[in-house]
């Protein structure tokens, strides 16, 4: 294919794990560029394992994994699905809102960026090992004594990618990561205007160029041809976003510093009120149009070539709130139809 065509990859968080075997599989033979998977359903390293034994050349992405395992438990689980993919591997990585952090692992809010950088120089260095070289590391958060491992890495440095979505883990990821995930809360004037300076600034501290860093985004999407399936596809979009956003402060304030604050203050207070129905309502026609992709295979088409020149490559995450398991299925099946051969 020509090396000038978009790659596409395909999102597929919240599926069946057995459905996401079946569609890594057809992905794959359809010539998408990556498979991500994040860890808010499933363990997204075990999913990716799985998918390495039944894909041949696929990308396959962490979309991402957040940093609550030890950097010894993730070092050893990307080395083995390194070595499983055959190097198809890339780690996507994230520090999720700190309330998650807090509530969910134990694991303290502050000083975020400072605990990525040094998370990241950990993996790395545990990614490096040697069986005659062991780990020993002393710093603010993570300490390591003694780690061996018994046979050198898959390969020179693992790719990590760092989801950021404010200015300063921006900043920070244009200084020392291989790539960035940009979540779908994101507009192109806000890459222009925000994040491209933000990575530049970082690229430029460290003595980079952006040429060193892959920029990944995604669009929720659903490729129809019915009018029907189309705005039960919006509305599906309205309750995710009312339920997952609304109720998050660190949301709140991306969704806000897009232009969306009115919307925000409108949902957020309806949620704090328990009032569903009044949260989904809030969510604007606006909002439904520039974050999400719904339409016919040329619309859908037409629509991620308005992004694919900004970025390294581009993932859709074909729509999933509402629909049984073979609904998704079937979604899935149409966005690879759609994309696929587009490499």
């Amino acid at each position: 294919m020509s090396s000038d065509r978009p790659k596409i990859g395909i999102g597929l968080a919240r599926m069946h794990p057995q459905d996401m075997l079946t569609l890594a599989r057809e992905a794959d033979e359809a010539g998408l560029h990556a498979i991500t998977v994040g860890d808010s359903s499933y363990d997204s390293l075990a999913v990716l394992s799985a998918m390495s034994a039944v894909t041949h050349r696929i990308k396959l992405v962490t979309n991402v994994a957040t940093w609550t395992r030890t950097p010894v438990t993730l070092a050893r689980a990307c080395r083995s699905l390194d070595y499983l993919s055959d190097g198809r591997f890339i780690l996507g990585l994230g520090s999720m809102p700190a309330r998650w952090n807090e509530e969910h692992h134990g694991i303290s809010g502050e000083a975020m960026l400072s605990r990525m950088r040094e998370y990241v120089e950990l993996v790395r260095i545990l990614w490096e090992a040697t069986p005659d070289t062991p780990v020993d590391y002393t710093g603010r958060f993570y300490n390591v004594s003694g780690y061996r491992v018994h046979e050198p890495p898959p390969r020179p440095g693992i790719p990590i990618y760092i989801g950021a979505s404010r200015r300063r883990m921006i900043r920070e990821t244009g200084m020392w990561a291989d790539g960035i995930l940009f979540n779908w809360n994101f507009t192109i004037p806000w890459f222009k205007e925000t994040a491209f300076p933000a990575l530049d600034e970082g690229v430029r501290r460290s003595g980079r160029s952006m040429d060193e860093l892959e920029l990944v985004a995604g669009r929720q999407v659903c490729v129809t041809d019915d009018r029907e399936e189309a705005e039960q596809a919006r509305v599906a979009f309205r309750r995710h976003v009312a339920r997952s956003y609304f109720a998050v402060d660190y949301h709140q304030k991306i969704l806000t510093s897009l232009g969306f604050g009115e919307e925000v203050v409108d949902g957020a207070a309806a949620m704090a009120r328990g009032d569903r129905d009044g949260a989904i309502n809030a969510v604007s026609d606006r909002m439904v149009d520039e974050f999400t992709i719904i339409g016919t295979p040329d619309e859908c088409r037409q629509r991620a070539s308005e992004y694919t020149p900004l970025l390294s490559w581009f993932w859709l995450s074909p729509s999933a709130e509402g629909l049984s398991r073979s609904e998704r299925l079937r979604a899935a099946r149409r966005v690879i139809e759609t994309f696929g051969d587009a490499q």
